[in-house]
């Protein structure tokens, strides 16, 4: 397991130390992505699919935003979801868990991502222990885009999670109480004036009411039990036919405390871990949104938001970790038909971002290519640092009907951050042929750069002077659409990473940098979805990714597995109404055990005597064994004192199986050099159910 040293150390420890109280969230595939600026409104065809007539309108229509797609609400029914709108992502083929629950996908690291809410970037999306801050009540409409996104997305070099919540209802204010032994809340919806309405969604995690505090685990004595709460706040106006005005406000926070002993793998090798610790996250933002229709089918979208953010992050008694950043953030979009075949578009934002960061720790020289980062323990440094950086980026793409068949999208993005004083030219282009009314091909290919990681960049503690990571994505794939609701895709992807940050150890070249950008990557693979929609009253998916992803140290040549690589993930979801009143659904997932480095051998350990560290073998060379999980769901509907009532029982892990989630050294049984190597496995936990119940009034 890699721990990285800084603001991550305690939050990977804590979430190691209790992943077998909190639960792992499911995994799913949505349909291929819809964001057409073309759309088809009208199309038909003959039995043998010939003679197809088709009607295309520029523009783009204004939709019913106050409901949840379909797409979406099949994310929260999710067997597995536990109703968490988000967490059915880590059933997406090619996503999986990164260090501290973060998803990562397609090869790409955790760290790639960009995350959206309602146009402007997101404070986080999920908390410290997996589950995302939204109440499923809110949600309107989730895209994952892995691979070969548009020019209007920046400072991203992996996948974008672009998520739009709901408009209010102008409805009578109506109340929702969620009462579950993982989370309870209240969710208030209603009209304010002829035109305008709000939400309020409030939330707090319950596993401190059935989880005993003060009980050891494996070197860990729980005093606080892992807790969060949210809050979501909407406001919209609709100014007049064309132009609404929407204002929010959100809040996240995560809190844990523990008090870590000699007993806990970790702390045996580093001994100055030992006692009490914290970990404190949390998040607060306000935007503002213009939306202006125009009538001549033109749309413009101006925003704006600040973001606060804060993880404070504490051990042994002595040392500390906290960073606050405060984000303030222009964004404008307008769109406009050219013609009779072309969609325009054109964009910028502004951000200025604040770090405010402060630290008393052991740094460990370390990042995602290391083995293992207690090998990289370097001196200690206390220093407290604040620095100022603005990024800006401003994109142009031409969405071009060139035939009733074939679509191009050509954009261009140019970004600038006065940091790392870079500058981007970042082509992006995509196109669509519907060969018939059943087959299509689509292809994309595009580059681009993000931020490095705050901690890599530093002074002091990083290297003020690296460069931003890049990448370059290429995809093709094909749709096939079938009778009674049937279709199948496939699609193929590859990535080229670069300018990656290497850890120096000491004694390599410039070893004083601590920090190089000598690490590139690839990452290769094929998406295969087989679709059934709703008819009747089931429908089904099963997807299946298979895929490679390659670290390379490009002053060894080293090459290396990834160390998330999951060469095989297979989703299998079904979903059953016997009735309008009772629902189940299951969720079945099979993956190929991540790679890791196996441990051949004891080496003493050169900062603390009576100590000892594992020896390695080749790095990432070996695997975990296959894992599999089903997670069942069952919802009935009733009335319960007069009022409307859903209740819910998920079952996790319904099997019971016990997955191998990490090897690691055995201390119990190793106390010094001349010991037989002794290794142990860790396993997931095993059945749990969850009872919940909503009653709305």
């Amino acid at each position: 397991m890699n721990y990285r040293i800084g603001k991550l150390t305690l939050g990977g420890v804590l979430l190691c130390a209790v992943s077998s109280l909190t639960f792992a969230q499911p995994e799913e595939r949505t349909n291929n992505r819809e964001e057409l600026s073309l759309e088809e409104v009208d199309g038909e065809s003959d039995s043998a699919g010939q003679g197809i007539e088709e009607t295309y309108v520029l523009g783009q229509r204004r939709g019913n935003f106050t409901e949840i797609t379909q797409e979406t609400e099949k994310l929260v029914d999710m067997p597995g979801a536990l109703g968490d709108p988000l967490g059915a992502v880590f059933s997406l083929p090619g996503v999986v868990y990164g260090d501290g629950g973060e998803p990562a996908v397609r090869g790409s690291s955790p760290d790639d991502n960009l995350f959206l809410v309602d146009f402007l970037p997101a404070g986080y999306i999920f908390h410290d222990f997996n589950t995302s801050i939204f109440h499923e009540y809110i949600m309107h409409d989730f895209q994952l885009y892995s691979a070969g996104f548009g020019p209007e997305y920046g400072n991203v070099t992996g996948a974008v999670f672009d998520i739009n919540l709901r408009q209010p209802r102008k409805q009578p204010l109506q109340t929702v109480l969620d009462l579950s032994m993982l989370r309870s809340g209240v969710f208030l919806e209603g009209q304010v004036t002829e035109s305008s309405a709000f939400y309020l969604s409030g939330r707090h995690s319950m596993l401190h009411l059935f989880i005993p505090e003060g009980e050891e685990n494996e070197g860990v004595v729980l005093t606080r039990v892992p807790r969060d709460k949210d809050y979501q706040l909407k406001y919209a106006w609709d100014l007049d036919a064309n132009n609404t005005l929407t204002f929010s406000a959100s809040g996240a926070g995560d809190l844990a405390e523990a008090v870590l002993s000699r007993e806990m793998d970790f702390v045996r090798s580093n001994p100055d871990f030992e006692g009490d610790a914290e970990i404190l996250s949390r998040f607060n933002g306000q935007k503002v949104i213009w939306d202006h229709q125009r009538e001549n089918g033109g749309r413009l979208k101006v925003g704006g938001g600040h973001l606060n953010n804060e993880r404070n992050v504490s051990w042994g008694n002595q040392y500390y970790y906290d960073e606050s950043t405060k984000s303030d953030t222009l964004k404008a979009q307008y769109s406009q038909p050219v013609g009779n075949s072309h969609l325009l578009t054109v964009g910028g934002m502004y951000q200025q971002n604040s770090f405010l960061v402060g630290y008393d720790q052991v740094l460990f020289v370390c990042t995602e290519f290391d083995v293992d980062c207690t090998l990289n323990r370097d001196a200690r440094y206390e220093n407290e640092q604040s620095i100022d950086q603005v990024e800006t980026h401003l994109y142009v793409n031409d969405s071009w009907q060139a035939t009733p068949s074939l679509v191009l999208d050509i954009g261009l993005q140019l970004q600038e951050n006065d940091y790392t004083n870079e500058r981007f030219v970042n082509p992006r282009a995509g196109l669509r042929y519907q060969l018939n009314s059943q087959w299509a091909i689509a292809s994309s290919a595009g580059q681009y750069n993000r931020f490095p990681e705050l901690e890599y960049v530093l002074p002091e503690i990083g290297n003020e002077n690296l460069q931003s990571p890049t990448a370059t994505h290429y995809t093709l794939g094909v749709d096939r659409e079938l009778n009674d609701g049937w279709s199948w895709s496939l699609e193929a992807y590859y990535k080229l990473m670069d300018n990656l940050p290497l850890a120096l150890a000491g004694g390599e070249d410039n070893s004083a940098l601590l920090y190089s950008n000598d690490v590139s990557g690839e990452a290769t693979g094929v998406d295969v979805f087989i679709n059934k929609e709703m008819t009747t009253n089931w429908y089904s998916w099963l997807a299946l990714s298979y895929s490679l992803s390659e670290r390379t140290n490009d002053r060894s040549g080293e090459t290396v597995n990834y160390y998330l690589d999951t060469p095989m993930i297979l989703n299998w979801v079904v979903n059953y109404s016997r009735s309008e009143t009772f629902n189940v659904g299951w969720r079945w997932t099979i993956r190929s055990g991540t790679a890791y480095t196996p441990i051949v051998g004891i080496q003493e350990n050169p900062w603390f005597d009576d100590s000892v560290l594992p020896e390695y073998g080749d790095p990432y060379s070996d695997r975990l064994p296959l894992t599999s999980r089903l997670d069942v769901r069952f919802k009935w509907l009733g009335q319960l004192w007069g009022m409307d009532t859903e209740y819910i029982v998920d079952i996790l892990n319904a099997l019971n199986q016990e997955n191998v989630t990490g090897v690691g050294l055995d201390y119990e049984k190793v106390d010094s050099v001349n010991d037989p190597l002794k290794t142990e496995e860790n396993v997931s936990p095993g059945i749990i159910a969850a009872l919940g119940m909503r009653l709305k009034f």
